[in-house]
């Protein structure tokens, strides 16, 4: 059984912080278009040392994406993910700019690391820390740690506001930094798929998030038409809800986000820059 700490944590109000809780959802924007062809696997190691996979990556890149908050920009967020013999490295930056750098000086950043299980049975990559830092000695700042043991058990433990905990789970964990990376690899997988459910571990809590399918369009992307999926994506029992707008020509990675509360656009987010390594 699951189990997680009584004690309720609250949500973070600053636009710095918005960003960086969107980077669970937006870490890995692309903005250049990629050749029209089939999705290419992540590498030889992810793919071929497995008979069937279960988990692809988009390329090596680094990324670039703004956002606002009620209609003004507010900042940007830089990401990178990379990739080499088995371990998996991907990091996020904010910043504020404009009128918000005025009052937000913090530069917030993220980094997730994961890797094959050694005896490389497994079809899943499997999570080894997930790191947010908001300043030196912050209170939000956060530092987990998986452990996953041979009962299929994983043990994490981490520390938020100063106190530390411990949960454990049976279930698939991830951070929240990788739900992107995720949904990404879903389609990739399977471009028909309509819905699916990942186990997050954020601030002492284990939550489920759900993406699900609610229709096709077309959206203008750097002058040029691009068909898309639109995903509703929620968080049981969040007054929060999203959309995301995922791209096929673009590994499925959103060229579009928009937050809701409590049915009121609050954030929006657009993909502008990608280079790939």
């Amino acid at each position: 059984m699951d189990k997680q700490p009584t004690h309720q944590l609250n949500l973070d109000k600053s636009a710095i912080v918005y960003l960086l809780l969107l980077s669970a959802l937006l870490s890995l924007f692309t903005s250049k278009a990629i050749a029209e062809n089939s999705p290419v696997k992540s590498d030889t190691y992810l793919t071929e040392t497995l008979e069937e996979t279960s988990f692809i990556l988009p390329p090596n890149h680094q990324s670039l994406y703004s956002m606002e908050k009620y209609g003004s920009h507010v900042g940007e967020m830089k990401n990178k993910l990379h990739y080499k013999d088995g371990t998996i490295n991907y990091t996020s930056s904010a910043e504020a700019k404009g009128l918000a750098s005025l009052f937000i000086k913090a530069e917030p950043k993220e980094t997730s690391i994961l890797n094959w299980p050694e005896n490389k049975q497994s079809s899943l990559p499997q999570q080894l820390s997930f790191s947010y830092i908001q300043g030196k000695k912050h209170k939000k700042n956060q530092q987990i740690m998986f452990e996953h043991v041979e009962t299929g058990e994983t043990q994490i433990t981490g520390s938020y506001k100063f106190k530390p905990y411990s949960l454990q789970s049976t279930q698939t964990v991830w951070g929240r930094q990788l739900l992107p990376l995720l949904m990404s690899s879903d389609l990739q997988l399977d471009p028909h798929t309509t819905s699916n459910s990942f186990y997050i571990t954020d601030k002492g809590h284990l939550q489920k998030y759900t993406y699900t399918l609610v229709t096709s369009e077309d959206i203008k992307f750097k002058n040029k038409i691009q068909p898309v999926l639109k995903f509703k994506l929620s968080r049981e029992g969040s007054r929060r809800m999203s959309y995301v707008w995922l791209s096929r020509d673009h590994y499925y990675l959103p060229l579009k986000i928009e937050q809701y509360k409590d049915g009121d656009l609050n954030v929006r987010m657009l993909m502008t820059h990608l280079n790939l390594d």
